[in-house]
């Protein structure tokens, strides 16, 4: 006899007890997990389905009949509509602590080891107006054209004029493409953008953006590798000047780029080696220059040509020698390296995409054994699911720290460090 499924109605009330990775805020009803999108930890709301699972819930707020502690007007008045930022109505120190918790979490469910250990989350000096950086969309020309971001959970447009996140340098890249794309002169068939700018320098450049790359707001990897004069900006990061582009990955807040690269020049001091280093998904060599400051050689391993030709040209601009680069993607280089011998790695530094570094280039690592392991992660979830590769008889973590490099949204930046037991 079949058991009859239990109804859900349309609309009841929920208690939100905290917010998840993803931006969700988590609550309870008659046994059923659900998730409620723009919400805040001890909210009282109304909400209604919007789509049943086996085991949760999915809706979305009627009504706050009783708001959360930090809850607060948000400040854009696109929040709600654009995809972009999903905390705008949280205030900030309570967006740093939800971080925090998450990321402990997160680590403490994979790696009850753990616990003894204090895991920070690094606050943005600037919540709002920190971008340098942005994937943007576009649609229509003329009076009909439309150049913004995805709405939430939608691929229909949010035309967005100014974005509070961004620098003043890349709202003018963006008023500049609605410009254009309203006179009708540009490419008909582009419809996303990567803008970058350079405050500094008070300059801005864009490249078409690969249909097949990641859609995340805060993700920039392009198809600029078969241009032959891709646009060049220059950013001054400490005591290193690099030369970027729009299309290739650089992280986008201003205001807390530097911070990172010194945390993780500090955590590469702790080698107990200082030999041989190497550079996984380098990018433009924002961590190698720094590395190679401290290591004998480092090895700077990058699947982009153009990113990796821009690696070469910062280490040379910066007269580190000991930098070798290598255009490969990063599980093709580690199975052939690894078919030549025993490699001797000091340190390894991973930087990987948000899905991961994967299974195959941690089990390399893992032979190759060497003394530390600089995991940077975007998702924490692919980074417990990376460092679960590694022997925990082998490699013991003995530093997180999280930064928020994304304020107003759920993502931030992971530093974990592991030392070979």
């Amino acid at each position: 006899m079949k058991t009859r499924r239990k109804v859900i109605p349309q609309s009841f009330e929920v208690t939100i007890e905290k917010l998840v990775y993803g931006g969700f805020g988590l609550g309870r009803h008659e046994g059923k997990v659900v998730f409620v999108p723009f919400t805040v930890p001890a909210d009282r709301v109304e909400v209604r389905v919007v789509r049943q699972r086996r085991n949760f819930l999915h809706a979305a707020v009627v009504k706050v009949l009783q708001p959360g502690p930090g809850r607060q007007a948000p400040p854009c008045g696109h929040f709600g509509r654009c995809g972009g930022c999903q905390w705008q109505h949280l205030e900030y120190p309570r967006q740093v602590e939800t971080k925090r918790q998450i990321l402990e979490e997160v680590l403490h469910h994979r790696f009850p080891e753990c616990r003894k250990l204090e895991i920070r989350m690094q606050e943005a000096p600037q919540p709002f107006g920190y971008r340098s950086r942005a994937r943007v969309q576009l649609r229509g020309f003329g009076s009909r054209s439309k150049v913004g971001f995805f709405r939430f959970q939608s691929h229909e447009l949010e035309d967005v004029e100014s974005c509070p996140l961004f620098r003043p340098v890349l709202n003018e890249a963006l008023d500049s493409v609605r410009q254009t794309r309203r006179n009708e002169s540009y490419d008909p068939g582009t419809q996303q953008l990567e803008l970058a700018c350079s405050q500094e320098d008070g300059a801005w450049g864009m490249a078409d953006a690969s249909r097949e790359a990641d859609e995340g707001f805060s993700a920039a990897r392009g198809n600029e590798d078969s241009e032959a004069d891709p646009v060049i900006l220059r950013r001054k990061i400490g005591d290193f000047t690099y030369s970027v582009s729009p299309s290739v990955f650089f992280q986008a807040n201003d205001h807390l780029v530097e911070t990172m690269v010194q945390r993780v020049e500090n955590l590469a001091q702790g080698s107990t080696g200082t030999a041989a280093a190497l550079d996984l998904f380098c990018g433009v060599g924002l961590f190698t220059l720094a590395l190679a400051r401290r290591f004998l050689s480092v090895v700077a391993v990058e699947s982009s040509l153009l990113a990796s030709r821009l690696c070469a040209q910062n280490a040379t601009e910066a007269r580190l020698p000991n930098i070798k680069t290598i255009c490969a993607q990063a599980v093709e280089w580690t199975q052939a390296t690894a078919a030549g011998g025993q490699q001797n790695f000091d340190l390894v530094l991973l930087d990987p995409p948000r899905a991961g570094a994967g299974a195959e280039v941690m089990k390399r690592l893992s032979d190759w054994a060497p003394d530390t392991i600089i995991y940077v992660s975007c998702d924490p979830h692919t980074m417990v699911r990376d460092l679960a590769c590694l022997n925990p008889g082998d490699y013991e973590i003995d530093s997180i720290e999280g930064l928020d490099l994304f304020p107003q949204t759920y993502h931030f930046e992971s530093l974990v460090r592991l030392r070979r037991r």
